[in-house]
């Protein structure tokens, strides 16, 4: 299988390519939306995991209705987006057309300041714009005339995520995207007036230009508001050499810190599982030589990768065999819509037949068809201290898997926020790539619906929570201090006193 990609909705709208001008006859939108509700019901295996066909059927007829003639490709999107992010489906996304990112370097209506949601509201990390009058540690309040609470909930109903969770949400309006979902559902615009609060809460009002990504960067770099941020970013880049996956280990104090920001890629599972088994057991051969009693695993914004390395993780914390998934189904076998999917043609119709239709219409796997349906065995070097797992609302996928499992096995003390991806599972590994007919907009759509080995959560649709949800500051954020990792070395070492 390939891998179980955590799709961020990355949306990007040009005035220049989506302007007013570009527009569809009503005949031709409905054409979409019918040949989208096709695909949808003969493929999506989750498509009511969260609501019901009714439900559905009863949002979808709220679309056709609200569709006109001669609406605008924006308009269309807008309404789309909504109906997609109603499955409540990290892997289920909407993008505006083929490419569309192409148009980044030369759309010219961003936001000019980098924003971060913290618990107290969105704050203002760093300065785009060519004045030192708005200070990086500003509270941002209002964006022309409207509560940025009220902007930021609009955007959350057009953004996809596994069931009820926001952590993901957030990190999608990050930096660049905020402005580019400002540009699609709330305003088209080349001024941003902005209230805002300073560090005594004191309220203030400015009025800037939009910018370029081109303009953004340069003044992000040259203004000296920021100077605090990209000295912490120079500071924290020759800590960690810029690796992404590495072990850190402290002789004196037996703590060792592995961090695995992203899985290994590699063309396929057999060859990624190697690289990630290959760094795994010399992290364990380090640890070993330390007497480490105590580890961190860092799986902060892992977006996840190949299944199967969750799967081979696992076995690097346990001491005895257990289940990783406890399911796997699709709920077709032969749709046409699959020649349009990222599952060779020729395995189609080698591993069709193997799939045989259950009374309630599903296609189960079984571990014949996916290995990590069976037992995942505990590796001879598998790590016996306590372990310390970091998680955020970027952790989803593959990577949400594993810390599912974990934390329903107690296998560590979990710090940080929910994950990004749900707790029970999600839906993902192969997926179809549908190119809508008249719009030519995409949607993904996921194959296989997960159900993990876990216990039944207390709240349903919700990422794995931590026993110690940690936040930062704005000061924190201005000087990138990662306080939750320091939270945790302050537990262990409260910890070792006992």
């Amino acid at each position: 299988m390939k891998p179980c990609l955590f799709v961020l909705t990355f949306l990007l709208v040009s005035r220049s390519t989506y302007s007013q001008q570009t527009t569809y006859s009503r005949q031709a939108l409905i054409n979409d939306l019918d040949y989208l509700e096709q695909a949808l019901k003969e493929t999506h295996p989750g498509l009511y995991r969260y609501q019901t066909a009714a439900q559905f059927d009863s949002a979808l007829a709220a679309t056709r209705a609200a569709v006109t003639d001669s609406m605008s490709h924006r308009a269309f999107y807008a309404l789309l987006t909504r109906l997609v992010a109603g499955i409540r489906c990290a892997h289920t996304v909407a993008e505006p057309r083929r490419n569309w990112l192409d148009t980044l370097h030369t759309a010219g209506f961003f936001f000019p300041f980098q924003i971060y949601f913290l618990e107290g509201g969105p704050y203002l990390v760093m300065n785009r714009t060519t004045s030192t009058a708005v200070a990086t540690d500003s509270r941002l309040l209002t964006i022309n005339g409207r509560p940025v609470k009220d902007i930021v909930q609009e955007m959350f109903r057009h953004i996809s995520a596994d069931g009820y969770n926001e952590t993901l949400k957030y990190r999608q309006i990050f930096d660049y995207m905020f402005s580019f979902y400002y540009n699609a559902l709330i305003a088209q615009t080349d001024t941003f007036h902005i209230t805002y609060a300073d560090r005594k809460g004191q309220e203030h009002s400015a009025t800037v230009n939009a910018v370029t990504v081109a303009e953004a960067r340069r003044n992000g770099q040259q203004n000296p508001l920021n100077k605090p941020l990209f000295q912490g970013a120079r500071r924290e880049f020759k800590a960690t050499k810029g690796l992404r996956r590495y072990i850190s280990v402290n002789r004196k104090t037996g703590v060792a810190t592995l961090v695995l920001k992203d899985y290994f890629g590699g063309k396929t599972a057999e060859e990624a599982d190697a690289k990630l088994r290959a760094f795994m057991d010399d992290c364990m051969q380090k640890i070993a030589g330390a007497k480490v009693t105590h580890l961190v695993v860092d799986l902060r914004q892992n977006a996840g990768g190949y299944d199967s390395q969750g799967f081979e993780l696992l076995g690097y914390f346990i001491d005895k065999p257990v289940r990783y998934y406890e399911s796997l189904h699709m709920i077709t076998n032969n749709s046409p819509f699959l020649r349009y999917s990222s599952i060779p043609q020729e395995q189609i119709k080698n591993e069709a037949p193997r799939l045989q239709r259950q009374p309630d219409g599903t296609y189960p796997l079984n571990e014949g068809l996916m290995r990590t349906l069976g037992y995942v065995q505990p590796r001879p070097n598998a790590f016996r201290g306590k372990v310390y797992f970091l998680a955020d609302g970027g952790t989803g996928s593959a990577a949400a898997e594993f810390t599912a499992v974990a934390h329903s096995l107690g296998l560590g003390t979990f710090v940080g926020e929910e994950t990004g991806g749900n707790y029970t599972g999600g839906n993902g590994a192969e997926f179809i790539g549908l190119e809508l007919p008249a719009t030519k907009m995409r949607v993904n759509i996921p194959l296989m619906y997960y159900r993990n080995a876990v216990k039944e959560p207390a709240e349903k649709g919700r990422g794995t929570m931590p026993h110690y949800a940690v936040s930062y500051t704005v000061h924190d954020l201005v000087t990138v201090k990662d306080t939750q990792l320091e939270f945790v070395y302050r537990l262990i070492a409260e910890e070792k006193k006992k």
